[in-house]
């Protein structure tokens, strides 16, 4: 009994060949193999940059994705979360969400629900379709009264607006000090032929400072130079072929330091560890090509 049961469902599903519609902008492709339950339904949904749904409740249903390609912005309730690449969302049922498509290229999902709710929205109102791709321009969508008393049949309401740019910006704007943030260029740091000829240049040229360092009597040796005024700061490391060794990003104190340190290995980025120096705190990263970069912490100012 259970061979022929096993027999007549399919045991698994690829992209092409799996049922999809254009949906109010989007392309959804349902991920469930053919005879086998619609639940948990799990749906592959592309959105177009920019893409923003009005802000939504849904009376039951958890609504649950992985982000698999792109970046987002999701708000839900009072919180917000830039989304990238792995994250995974549970945004509770009673709860009004949206999201905008923050990344130049489409974002990609993959939703997983336990009931089929939503998947009953997409076959109300979608275009089903062959076709992998978003839907032209020129595609024919449900007037908005349609889709409105479409979603309401289907256990969602329509609550308020997409998310705009200027909402985007606020809400970055406003991140709590739990989000990691990168500042300005803080400094840059050269190899340079001699250290000596090359320090007295840079002082010379834009009135900058030594804070650390030291240059031996044949330009070897290395020195911090600042800037009084605005703060930045200039390394020079010699002798050594011309070239810039490194950029490094401002982050605001020590402790967003660290929690730069303990945010990129979760992103896939491999870290240096934290050195600390009179001047502040860094570590270094480099990008797919080797060139490094430094996020550095300035040390407090005295008193």
């Amino acid at each position: 009994m259970t061979q022929s049961v096993v027999s007549e469902r399919t045991l698994s599903t690829d992209r092409a060949g799996s049922r999809a519609w254009w949906f109010l902008g989007t392309l959804a492709v349902l991920r469930n193999p053919a005879g086998t339950p619609r639940t948990p339904a799990v749906i592959e949904l592309t959105v177009p940059p920019g893409g923003s749904p009005p802000a939504h409740v849904h009376d039951q249903l958890d609504d649950s994705f992985l982000l698999l390609e792109g970046e987002l912005v999701v708000r839900c309730g009072d919180q917000f979360r830039v989304a990238s690449q792995g994250d995974y969302f549970v945004l509770p049922s009673g709860e009004q969400h949206t999201f905008r498509v923050t990344s130049p290229t489409p974002a990609k999902m993959l939703l997983i629900h336990s009931d089929d709710s939503f998947l009953q929205f997409i076959e109300a109102v979608g275009t089903p379709t062959y076709e992998r791709r978003l839907p032209p321009a020129a595609t024919p969508t449900p007037d908005v009264e349609e889709v409105t008393r479409a979603c309401e049949a289907h256990g969602a309401r329509f609550v308020g607006p997409s998310l705009e740019p200027a909402d985007v910006e606020a809400m970055v704007s406003q991140r709590g000090s739990t989000d990691v943030v990168n500042g300005p260029i803080n400094h840059i740091s050269l190899h340079v032929a001699d250290v000596g000829a090359s320090e007295r240049w840079y002082t010379a040229a834009f009135g900058l400072v030594r804070v650390d360092g030291e240059v031996a009597d044949d330009g070897r040796g290395h020195v911090v130079l600042v800037s009084p005024a605005a703060g930045w700061l200039i390394t020079l490391l010699g002798p050594s072929e011309p070239m810039v060794g490194h950029i490094a990003f401002t982050c605001a104190d020590r402790a967003e330091l660290v929690r730069w340190h303990e945010a990129l290995p979760q992103r896939g980025v491999t870290t240096g560890e934290i050195t600390d120096a009179p001047y502040g705190s860094g570590f270094v990263i480099r990008d797919p090509d080797g060139l490094e970069m430094e996020l550095f912490a300035p040390a407090p100012l005295p008193g």
